[in-house]
């Protein structure tokens, strides 16, 4: 699963605290951050989110992916993790 994810602290977007709970309700899945650098309008808050942020607040700041405008991305699968039992 991979999310195409926007968050903004604005209501058009998701909110930040709601973006969170979509990203803890998935917490394995790569967050590919949509409409980041795709809008000059750094002072209007739908779209100035910043990333740093958003990783600093995810419990794996790695799967936060930040790309360019038209910058590619391979899909591959995600390592399945084993449960605390140990089943895979």
């Amino acid at each position: 699963m991979l999310f195409s994810f926007y968050f903004s602290d604005n209501e058009w977007h998701f909110t930040l605290e709601g973006a969170l709970k979509v990203a803890e309700a998935y917490p394995n899945a790569p967050l590919l951050l949509s409409h980041w650098r795709t809008i000059d309008a750094p002072d209007f808050t739908p779209f100035n989110a910043d990333p740093e942020k958003l990783k600093s607040l995810v419990k794996i700041p790695e799967r936060v992916i930040v790309l360019a405008p038209v910058e590619g991305y391979t899909l591959r699968p995600l390592n399945k993790k084993s449960d605390k039992s140990g089943n895979k």
